[in-house]
């Protein structure tokens, strides 16, 4: 074994600096560094850049272009009858004059006049039983779709009568094409009478709808594979016309007839939640509805027994009093 110590000058050698690289090497280092500090502030200005000029989410530049989402049906009946607000929009905060004033009392009532059946009334679509009784009409067109061709071959008179139990309708068409191939809520779009009643004139006189109001579809069917039907609308507290939650007990027949059809129906007082009396003044307007096109679903045009009868407003359905 070598016992030899490192002296002063060999601890000192192995302690020396390591020598620097030659100056170009540095300014190759130095070049490369610049370069890549210049890219990245390059990158970082474009991508502020970019940040700044990006549309919104769900908005659109000039020229985009979105597709259009079709609303889901409702079922309810006339859509296209739906009217808009014709009243001004008001702030929010805003009181109007006498808004807790007395509500608004209906008119006096003026327009049709059931009287009390005095015999049992048959359902079976034969007007023998009718005949004393007065008649009414519905000449006023007050719906019209883009698909009616303009011709007036629409016509109807009907009668109504009641007793403790039913409010009772006959109805006589005149109609030159009997189309109706639907059922259920969507027998509006065919050949078909409907009735607008609002059971509460008195007490929620007003031109929105509410629980008290109903629609009542009367369909002849098709004096073939669909027979005749009811179906019973009912409005809602914010102001809707859907199907009614209940099950209803209206009875109904129809015949065809030289000139159209004959309907009779009964429509039970507990299914407008009312217990009749003479005097009672309810709202009434009878619409008789026409599809020429026997092979579509469509209502063409609507007559009603009031001239400015509107679908969802109760104060313009006329008025029905209990003699």
């Amino acid at each position: 074994m070598d016992d030899h110590k490192p002296g002063w000058e060999e601890a000192w050698q192995g302690m020396e600096p390591e020598q620097p690289r030659p100056r170009r090497g540095a300014y190759v280092v130095a070049l490369l560094a610049a370069t890549l500090l210049f890219v990245g502030a390059c990158a970082l200005a474009y991508f502020i850049l970019q940040q700044r000029t990006a549309p919104e989410p769900g908005l659109l530049l000039p020229g985009e272009v979105t597709q259009a989402v079709e609303g889901q049906p409702t079922g309810a009946p006339e859509p296209a009858m739906t009217a808009a607000n014709d009243g001004p929009t008001l702030a929010p905060t805003v009181t109007l004059p006498g808004a807790f004033a007395t509500p608004p009392q209906p008119p006096p009532a003026s327009d049709v006049v059931a009287p009390r059946a005095t015999t049992a009334v048959t359902i079976d679509g034969n007007a023998a039983e009718w005949v004393d009784l007065p008649t009414y009409s519905s000449p006023y067109v007050v719906f019209t779709s883009g698909s009616w061709d303009g011709s007036d071959d629409l016509a109807a008179s009907w009668q109504v009568a009641w007793d403790d139990a039913n409010l009772y309708l006959l109805v006589n068409v005149a109609d030159d094409i009997h189309a109706q191939n639907q059922i259920g809520n969507q027998t509006f779009r065919g050949d078909s009478i409907e009735l607008q009643i609002d059971a509460d004139r008195a007490g929620d006189y007003g031109t929105s709808l509410s629980p008290d109001d109903f629609q009542i579809s009367l369909s002849p069917g098709d004096f073939s594979t669909i027979p005749p039907s009811a179906f019973r609308f009912q409005g809602t507290p914010d102001g809707s016309m859907l199907d009614a939650t209940t099950p209803h007990s209206i009875t109904l027949a129809a015949v065809p007839t030289s000139s159209g059809y004959l309907l009779e129906a009964a429509i039970p007082w507990r299914d407008l939640n009312l217990t009749p009396a003479a005097g009672l003044v309810i709202g009434l307007a009878v619409n008789v509805n026409d599809n020429d096109r026997p092979g579509a679903a469509a209502q063409e045009m609507m007559k009603s027994s009031v001239p400015n009868r509107r679908f969802g407003d109760p104060a313009s359905w006329g008025t029905l009093t209990l003699q």
